[in-house]
This record gives C-alpha cells, sequence and structure tokens, in this order.
C-alpha cells in the first residue's frame, strides 16, 4: 500500500462558500455571499433549461413507427394527466373540499366567544352604578360584574 491515494474518501470536504462580491471600505471588507433563494432560482432555471432541452431533443420524423407511437401515447397520457389534474383541482374548489376539515367549527367557536365577550361587557356596563351598600370608601360605586359578584360571594 502506497501512501499517495487512498483507497476510498471517508469524508467529502465540504464546499468551500465563494464571495459573490467583495466591497472595500475604509473600515474595512464586506464580502457579499448569494442567499439560497438565488442558489434554488439558479437551480430551478437549470431545470427548466434541461426540461426544455429534453423536449425539444426528440425529433419524431427519424422514429421508427413503433417509437413513434409510443412517443405520442406517452406525451398523450402526460397531457391528459396534466388537464385531469387541473380540472379535479378546480371540481374540489367548486365543492368546498379544499378548506380545512374543521374550518367551520374553529370560525363558529370564535364568533361564539366574541359574542360572549360582548354580551359581558354588556353586562358589565349594567350593573355597574350605585350599589346600596356605602361601607366602602368609593360610596358603593362598583365598577364591573366581577365586582358585583365578590361582593354578593363576601370575597374581595
Amino acid at each position: 500500500m502506497s501512501n499517495k491515494t487512498p483507497q476510498y474518501k471517508s469524508f467529502e470536504e465540504p464546499k468551500k462558500r465563494v464571495p459573490k462580491r467583495v466591497l472595500h471600505f475604509s473600515d474595512g471588507i464586506l464580502e457579499e455571499y448569494s442567499t439560497d433563494e438565488e442558489e434554488r432560482e439558479e437551480r430551478k432555471r437549470e431545470e427548466e433549461q434541461q426540461k426544455s432541452a429534453q423536449t425539444t431533443a426528440v425529433n419524431t420524423s427519424e422514429m421508427s413507427w413503433i417509437s413513434w407511437a409510443m412517443y405520442l401515447m406517452m406525451l398523450s397520457a402526460t397531457n391528459t394527466l396534466s388537464v385531469c389534474d387541473s380540472v379535479g383541482e378546480r371540481l374540489a374548489w367548486w365543492l368546498g373540499i379544499t378548506s380545512p376539515k374543521y374550518y367551520y367549527e374553529i370560525q363558529e367557536a370564535k364568533r361564539m366567544m366574541k359574542e360572549q365577550e360582548e354580551r359581558k361587557s354588556r353586562m358589565d356596563a349594567e350593573m355597574a352604578g350605585w350599589v346600596g351598600d356605602t361601607n366602602t370608601g368609593e360610596g358603593g360605586l362598583v365598577r364591573s360584574q366581577e365586582d358585583v359578584r365578590g361582593k354578593e360571594r363576601g370575597t374581595e
């Protein structure tokens, strides 16, 4: 065994990030790196270019009858699948089955909580006022329904 080249590499060296742009300032250097979003966009562009190259690479005039028929069947099947997918999505939206399962129940519960809070605030407004007990330093003024309940229970 020689020490020149190992038989295998157990670890690949990580990619060294190359700055997209280097800006020199009087107080230092700023290196701008590409963001993950830019890298994703670049990958998408490359994939689209590869797909367009694959679709334009087929020359049907040079195909035999069997391969031409298979190509047409594959092309029509993929187009039919994409049309069915699109129609199915629109049908599901029209039937209303795209919304979350318990969406209406959640909205109803929120509406009921809001009504209950409004009712409670109205009751507080109605219950606030003068009360016959003038032992307190406030002259018997009650600020909310909770105060009335607390006085009835004897806890304050």
